[in-house]
């Protein structure tokens, strides 16, 4: 449904909500890499439960690869046929996105292919397995999924508001051109460092959620304990110094960026 919005209502987006007519191409190119991502997410999610990470780390380092190098590679020939287009090398270095999240994706989906024989017979050598009805998994999976999916939607939905209020509200300060630029400045330089912290966490959460669930499943309910607290500590010393400094450094950008806004209040 999501490639489906992001394709064929690319002019509607680009025009009417962020108002960034440019962006029309950039949405087109970019909408199947949602379809990828989703696939790629779960078949990590499933070896990151396993506590077979390298999957996650390979496929994500193919990614960022392949992502530089297309990126690349295709701006490179649409700057020499385009000189000018600017929006044209922008869908470009999207394109690449999209393609090495298809990359990615096939390796994710060939190594899983490679193990299925073997996790399937551990499963079957499980003590505790036992066959469950579709309907019960699909509801645990809900009941697990939802929430976190909810989290995880408060950054996207950050960004979009910024995508459909920042470009309307600087043009009445600014020129068009001017206010487009600045937005890409703020979304791509300044938001990138604020999220970098948040990164971090991820990365700590991947790396601790199958210990914790396997420590948890042998009834070792102290150590449990311990792993979370450590988590948790580690989390608040990056947190909070974290958010004191990105408070500071959007204040700090509005203000060198956008002196005329200043005036204006």
């Amino acid at each position: 449904m999501e490639v489906c919005f992001c394709s064929f209502g690319a002019r509607y987006i680009s025009k009417s909500i962020i108002q960034i007519p440019e962006a029309e191409l950039t949405l087109v190119v970019l909408s199947p890499s949602v379809f990828f991502v989703t696939i790629a997410s779960v078949i990590r999610g499933y070896f990151n439960g396993r506590g077979e990470l390298k999957a996650t780390a390979k496929s994500q380092m193919m990614e960022q690869v392949f992502k530089t190098i297309f990126t690349v590679f295709i701006v490179e020939i649409i700057s020499f046929l385009f000189p000018n287009k600017t929006f044209i090398m922008a869908a470009g270095a999207n394109l690449a996105t999209t393609i090495a999240t298809f990359l990615g994706m096939s390796y994710l989906f060939m190594y899983y292919k490679s193990k299925r024989k073997e996790v399937w017979e551990d499963v079957r050598l499980s003590v505790k397995f036992k066959p469950s009805r579709t309907k019960t998994i699909i509801r645990q999976i809900f009941m697990i999924s939802v929430p976190i999916t909810f989290v995880a939607l408060l950054g996207a939905l950050n960004k979009n508001i910024d995508a459909i209020t920042v470009v309307r509200g600087l043009k009445h300060f600014m020129a068009e051109t001017e206010a487009k630029v600045q937005y890409g400045i703020l979304s791509g330089k300044v938001d990138t460092l604020i999220m970098f912290p948040l990164s971090l966490n991820i990365a700590l959460a991947v790396a601790i959620v199958p210990t914790i669930s396997s420590l948890n499943e042998k009834g070792d309910r102290q150590e449990v304990k311990k792993r979370i607290s450590y988590a948790i500590l580690l989390t608040e010393l990056i947190s909070i110094p974290s958010t004191i400094r990105n408070v500071r450094v959007r204040k700090a950008y509005f203000r060198i960026a956008f002196p005329q806004c200043n005036r204006r209040k």
